[in-house]
């Protein structure tokens, strides 16, 4: 308005001081104000005079429109920033994701899929662009430092990914995530074999290697093409894929002294591949009579729809005496 204001002064002025008509006298006003400069048009001393308060006024009124564009964008930006963080704030049980490349995109899709509210954190402008276009809650700011992470609610968190095309990086990222958050589950994506111990040592729980993975996959379907297809999926349907779960075995999800047996009956389809005790140590192929005990986690695989089922499942008598 302020711009318009002084391009409609300067038409007026022009028009009645000089009695140039309408289109002459806004086209230079526009000369005057854009400082591009004047053509041979003969003015009086008092045209003159009303150009050089028009140079002093409008160009100080420009700039100041100009200020003002600038800070309103530079608001907007910052009211973002606060209602992702504002978001992130809301959230507890959610999984951190460090890094919006194509690695950091599939395991916040992954997520999604399992319904597992997720925060990313990235530096890149553009990415987190994308990000916040697909509904993700995302935090613009460098994962190296705690304020990211405090930001994106890593005391309420229950993982986080390093997911950065830079085993440095996320070197980094783990030890400032561990140092934060000393309980929290941290996994880490490693480009070179000898960074995966690095990255142990640097506060990762699980280091994945892409690059390990993806050639096992391809080998696996060259060797035995029925099993990657059944494992990756690739002709399959989503809901017929065989998918893996862990499941936790505790007190209050009354699941504790359950057997294998007790699933069994009750979830035929499933395969109990393995339980691990609060020790670490694994039990492999668990027979139909070992006893789930609190503090268990009881590694099975299947379609998505049984897997669901079962991670929804509270046995009977449990419900009944409680």
């Amino acid at each position: 308005m302020l711009c318009i204001s002084v391009l409609t002064i300067g038409t007026l002025g022009f028009t009645w001081i000089e009695q140039w008509g309408i289109w002459d006298s806004f086209f230079f006003t526009l000369y005057t104000l854009t400082t591009v400069g004047y053509d041979d048009h003969q003015m009086s001393i008092t045209g003159q005079r009303f150009a050089a308060f028009l140079m002093i006024g409008g160009i100080g009124s420009v700039s100041y429109a100009l200020s003002q564009i600038v800070q309103y964008a530079a608001s907007k930006a910052v009211d973002t920033e606060k209602k992702m963080i504002t978001k992130a704030n809301r959230l507890s049980n959610h999984c951190i994701v460090c890094g919006l490349g194509r690695t950091g995109f599939h395991i916040i899709s992954r997520l999604d899929e399992q319904a597992v509210p997720v925060v990313a954190i990235d530096s890149d402008e553009a990415l987190v662009k994308i990000a916040r276009d697909r509904g993700i809650i995302t935090i613009l700011g460098d994962a190296t430092h705690d304020k990211a992470f405090h930001d994106a609610g890593i005391s309420r968190a229950i993982a986080v990914a390093a997911a950065t095309s830079s085993d440095s990086t996320n070197a980094m990222i783990c030890l400032t995530a561990r140092a934060i958050a000393p309980g929290i589950a941290i996994s880490a994506r490693a480009e070179e074999e000898d960074s995966i111990n690095k990255l142990s040592r640097a506060g990762a729980d699980a280091v994945i290697s892409p690059t390990r993975y993806g050639g096992e996959g391809i080998a696996d379907s060259m060797l035995r093409p029925s099993v990657a297809e059944v494992l990756y999926g690739s002709h399959f349907e989503c809901d017929k894929k065989l998918h893996f779960r862990e499941i936790p075995i505790t007190n209050e999800n009354n699941r504790a002294g359950l057997t294998i047996s007790d699933l069994i009956e009750n979830f035929p389809s499933i395969a109990y591949i393995a339980s691990r005790k609060q020790s670490g140590d694994y039990d492999m192929r668990p027979g139909t009579s070992r006893v789930l005990e609190n503090g268990d986690h009881l590694l099975i695989a299947g379609q998505s729809q049984d897997l669901a089922e079962i991670e929804r499942y509270i046995p009977e008598q449990q419900k009944t005496a409680a």
